[in-house]
């Protein structure tokens, strides 16, 4: 999965939350994945060592 994929995924997988957060943490897992890409891993590499997208998801919603 490339960036792209993942923060759209991560995006509907957090509907219903306030736009605020969601736009917040979108930024936060983005900018995850742009600081891994500049330490020299693959875009793929990069999404892949974040971990699970439901889990992510899980957990930013039992955290809001």
């Amino acid at each position: 999965m490339n960036k792209t994929e993942f923060i759209f995924e991560l995006g509907k997988r957090l509907e219903g939350l306030p736009k605020e957060d969601i736009i917040e943490k979108l930024s936060f897992y983005s900018e995850m994945i742009d600081d891994r890409i500049e330490d020299e891993y693959s875009e793929e590499d990069a999404v892949a060592m974040l971990g699970s997208i439901d889990e992510i998801a899980e957990q930013i919603i039992g955290s809001t």
